[in-house]
């Protein structure tokens, strides 16, 4: 699975569940409420408490953690674009000075 899928997978999840309301403990739903199939990156982000479990199957979105767990994941994405830039330039150097 290629990291732009997972990122929009991760964002789907968090709309979804936001769309849904089910942003406080009162507001948990059932997961199979969500209409996405349970993957290892529901479950990874459940771990990292943006979802957190009420009862046996249900969930709510926690909101702060979400907006943190996005910022990372942005600033990850950033430095390995980063880190592609400057060794595409170095090849590029290398090349051009051959």
């Amino acid at each position: 699975m290629s990291a732009a899928v997972i990122i929009l997978r991760r964002k789907q999840f968090i709309r979804r569940f936001a769309q849904r309301g089910a942003t406080s403990p009162e507001e948990a739903i059932a997961f199979a409420d969500v209409g996405l199939r349970r993957s290892w990156i529901f479950d990874q982000m459940v771990a990292r408490g943006v979802f957190v479990r009420v009862g046996e199957d249900s969930f709510y979105l926690n909101a702060a953690a979400a907006t943190v767990f996005l910022a990372a994941q942005r600033r990850r994405a950033l430095v390995i674009a980063a880190i592609l830039l400057v060794l595409v330039l170095i090849f590029i150097l290398a090349s051009v000075r051959r």
